[in-house]
């Protein structure tokens, strides 16, 4: 090992992940960078996730391998950023690929540019059986960054490299977010630290029906709504109301009790409405027009016209299904 080299703490948390976690293991074990921390969650699995996290551990003496009764991938996260030792902390989703130089590039990256506390890369996308099927670029300048930030994630989750201190400074991931937990951290962490993106597609995002992104949509919906309306509360009063949010919380039994629900209903009601889901969109931007958010005019009067773009019919057709 490189002396020299800061250590990076790779944190990957998985429950029932056995399918494809092999791979997604294979691949952190293959990373050119010299010094490397596996930091490895096993977040209350069923099925052979436990034995294979062991296996991995048995053969790669420098991972450690913790165990949860299944406390959601943000608290997992959270834990194993907690029992990390590197001064660095990089992601890696149980069912996705990295490159072998990705850790080392970023590493060069981020050692270049000390004003940077988050780097990211652009992704090709697979399938099930790991075929590509397409690329997922990222923005790139600090300006595209932050515009993108407005109303979204501007990276790859998994694909990420954090310093440490930055991660720690922002209040690190929060239990209270089960979805859309990266975007929270990220907002939370953009006026404090630089964010960048390498061009470079060092990263393997597997799409699968049984992945996050398919199967708890609507749970990442809602939380995304909740960071951005969080932000804006910070913004204004120097602190949010996570202390009100259960992980699973009821988006109803959310917005009667948060001091801001017209504001957060603005939000929902817009990203439903990018969905493509144009009657529930419609719902929520009523509520915000109620109350006064007279922004949500414009989102409302799309919302009408969404079932008849390609983007509602292809959310029709999802509903369907």
């Amino acid at each position: 090992m490189n002396a020299n080299a800061p250590l990076v703490s790779v944190l990957l948390a998985s429950r029932n992940g056995a399918r494809f976690l092999p791979e997604a293991l294979a691949s952190i074990a293959s990373q050119t960078y010299p010094a490397i921390e596996p930091v490895l969650v096993d977040d209350g699995s069923t099925d052979g996730t436990r034995a294979i996290l062991a296996r991995f551990a048995e053969a790669h003496p420098g991972a450690r391998v913790l165990h949860t009764n299944g406390i959601g991938l943000a608290a997992a996260l959270a834990l194993a950023a907690r029992e990390a030792r590197g001064a660095y902390l990089a992601r890696h989703d149980d069912d996705d690929r990295s490159h072998p130089e990705r850790i080392a590039r970023q590493m060069s990256f981020l050692e270049a540019n000390p004003e940077v506390g988050v780097l990211g890369t652009a992704a090709h996308m697979i399938d099930g059986e790991g075929r590509r099927i397409g690329s997922h670029p990222v923005p790139l300048t600090s300006d595209e960054i932050r515009h993108v930030l407005r109303r979204a994630a501007p990276f790859v989750h998994g694909s990420v490299v954090m310093r440490q201190e930055a991660y720690e400074a922002a209040g690190g991931y929060r239990g209270a977010f089960p979805a859309s937990q990266d975007y929270d951290l990220w907002l939370r962490m953009a006026p404090r630290t630089g964010l960048a993106n390498l061009a470079e597609p060092l990263y393997e995002w597997r799409l699968h029906d049984a992945g996050v992104f398919s199967r708890a949509r609507g749970d990442q919906l809602f939380y995304a709504a909740v960071a951005r309306a969080f932000a804006d509360e910070r913004r204004d009063a120097g602190s949010d109301s996570v202390a009100l949010l259960s992980n699973g919380a009821d988006p109803e039994a959310f917005l009667s009790r948060y001091p801001r629900a017209g504001r957060l209903a603005l939000y929902l009601g817009e990203v439903h409405v990018r969905e493509g889901l144009g009657p529930e969109g419609r719902r929520y931007l009523g509520r915000a027009l109620r109350e006064s958010e007279f922004k949500a005019l414009p989102w409302w009067l799309l919302a009408w016209l969404i079932p008849w773009t390609p983007r509602g019919r292809r959310a029709s057709r999802r509903a369907r299904t």
